[in-house]
């Protein structure tokens, strides 16, 4: 009973997981980058899911034991997608600031121009 149990859950997280992701890159929340890892992660957890028949998982691990194992995996499988959407977004941050200099730095460059050109002194000497 067990096995069955385990082997649903599997199958199930696997299929939320490629869920979340594709949602994730539909609302541009994750790089496509890590979204490609989720996938290709989620997919190879469908497929366990499929292929694995645990069927001696009762004899050594309990029914408590085994609950606290998953209760483990989901814990660290969330750390690790919010961790993933943490640097995403800092990345994302990155190029905006980066965007926002460059654009700084141009307006800077004009507004110089134009000072010497108002004062007829060089841009240097300003």
């Amino acid at each position: 009973m067990a096995a069955i149990i385990l082997k649903t859950v599997i199958l199930v997280m696997g299929i939320i997981m490629f869920v979340i992701t594709v949602s994730s890159l539909a609302k541009r929340r994750m790089n496509e980058s890590f979204c490609l890892a989720w996938g290709i992660i989620s997919v190879a957890i469908i497929v366990a899911g499929c292929m694995l028949h645990p069927s001696q998982i009762g004899e050594y691990i309990s029914n408590l034991g085994l609950i606290l194992i998953l209760i483990i995996f989901f814990s660290v499988v969330y750390a690790a997608y919010f961790v993933s959407l943490k640097i995403s977004e800092l990345e994302r941050e990155k190029q905006e600031l980066a965007i926002n200099v460059s654009l700084l730095n141009e307006e800077n460059r004009r507004m110089l121009e134009c000072l010497s050109e108002l004062t007829g002194r060089d841009i240097r000497d300003i």
